[in-house]
């Protein structure tokens, strides 16, 4: 475990960095100047010296005293205060106040840098540990069990080109694994192309992601290179997998097996190099049992499946995660940092947060700008109560989902069939009119004929 210690007065911007290090694996001491680490610390065995510039004398100071990585925050930042800093042998200066992604990216590159044994891979002796430091420095904030887990498998994968799925409800943070993926790999280098199968018109998709060859459909005024020819020897990561129609789903399955692209219209294919990584809050297997989903693709796909857990299910890294996230809102708004009270933390705490992560920083972004100067006001959130009723909704919210699948469809065609043509009916569900047949084929929704009047 790697000692930091902080060296901060009173009421410093940089006091909350001590909890939230520790919660991230450090040993952290502190110390109100330069003159009393001597009297209180063994300075030999600190791996990294954090200061806020107000700690400091009016007299210039060396950092030469230090056997270890000196960075310097400074509420009042300049140029020239960083130049001075760095001459006096910081290793790095950054401006108070600051994310805690950024204050734990520079500590890792402190670390990285540091010419003696001390590094990330001393005191604890696990390159484990390491990596964890690194994917945390993503944006993926967790010490729970759950996310240890989910640190582990990454940690893996992180060397490897193998096909990832990763499986988690919206808004728990499936994009930031994904990065964190690219930026653990040998890949980091080249793009990350990311997509929203979900956003993208189905009538789009192939060639979004595909290219087009000039006159291919209407419109196709020029020739055209899709989004997996951009991921070339980088990273493609698609979002909402599930939602891909079976016509692309059947071109994906191709860059898969063979390594190349076939634009449309085009008659020669194209060789391409891509890691893919999907996510999907979807159960696919009950998607390929229903024929809305390609199941050999589906078994493609399944080579190293990741499983986020609901904010819900991650117990202290709710307060965690709240506390950066108020941080953050503040900076964006150009707010003083508000006091992260124990009230606050306990509102937050009693809401199950169905919509998770991305529901959380809604609601501080909300709490922040209602709130005073000062202090953030629990009831500013703005979040309903746990009752019986929010529950019902979540049983029903379920079974919605359930009737997308089979259900709903056949719902909708079955009340819709007589008043539309094919095309008007596949137009109100947002599908192809060939998609439609496929899913009346495979559902068993037989298309209704009206008889022939005898006259």
């Amino acid at each position: 475990m790697q000692n930091i210690l902080l060296i901060h007065p009173k009421n410093s911007l940089l006091t909350p960095a001590t909890q939230w290090l520790s919660r991230n694996g450090f040993q952290v001491s502190s110390c109100d100047s330069i003159e009393h680490i001597k009297q209180e610390h063994n300075i030999d065995v600190i791996d990294l010296i954090l200061i806020d510039s107000n700690a400091l004398s009016e007299t210039p100071v060396n950092f030469s005293f230090a056997p270890c990585p000196v960075i310097v925050l400074d509420s009042e930042p300049s140029i020239d205060q960083a130049a001075l800093m760095i001459k006096e042998g910081a290793l790095d200066y950054l401006p108070l106040p600051t994310t805690s992604a950024k204050l734990l990216e520079k500590i890792i590159q402190a670390f990285d840098k540091s010419p003696s044994e001390t590094n990330l891979f001393a005191n604890s002796g696990s390159k484990d540990e390491a990596l964890h430091l690194q994917i945390r420095a993503n944006g993926i904030i967790g010490s729970s069990p759950a996310m240890q887990a989910l640190f582990s498998d990454m940690q893996k994968i992180s060397g490897t080109d193998v096909t990832v799925l990763i499986r988690g409800e919206s808004g728990t943070g499936k994009e930031l694994v994904a990065k964190a993926l690219h930026n653990l790999s040998h890949r980091k280098r080249q793009s990350l192309i990311s997509v929203n199968c979900a956003a993208i018109p189905e009538n789009l998709i192939e060639s979004e992601l595909f290219g087009h060859e000039k006159g291919a459909f209407t419109g196709a005024a020029s020739a055209r290179d899709g989004l997996i020819f951009a991921a070339n020897d980088g990273t493609l990561f698609l979002d909402e997998i599930g939602e891909l129609p079976l016509e692309a789903q059947a071109r994906l399955l191709r860059v898969l097996q063979e390594g190349e692209i076939r634009r449309v219209g085009a008659v020669s294919s194209t060789k391409v190099n891509i890691r893919l990584v999907t996510a999907t809050h979807r159960n696919l297997q009950d998607m390929v049992v229903k024929g809305l989903f390609r199941e050999d693709l589906y078994y493609r796909l399944y080579v190293m499946e990741l499983i986020l857990p609901p904010l819900r299910e991650r117990g202290d890294d709710i307060s965690l995660i709240a506390e950066t996230l108020l941080y953050k809102v503040c900076e964006k708004h150009h707010k003083t940092k508000l006091k992260y009270t124990k009230e606050f933390d306990k509102a937050i705490r009693a809401h199950n947060w169905p919509g998770n992560v991305r529901e959380l920083e809604n609601a501080i972004e909300r709490a922040t700008i209602l709130s005073g100067p000062h202090k953030i006001d629990p009831a500013n959130l703005k979040i309903p109560q746990q009752t019986q009723k929010n529950q019902q909704t979540k049983e029903a919210h379920t079974i919605n989902d359930d009737l997308t699948l089979d259900g709903y469809l056949k719902y909708v065609v079955l009340r819709k069939q007589n008043a539309l043509t094919e095309t008007q009916l596949a137009h109100s569900l947002g599908i192809s009119r060939k998609s439609l047949w496929e899913r009346r084929k495979k559902l068993g929704i037989e298309r209704k004929v009206t008889p022939k009047s005898n006259t």
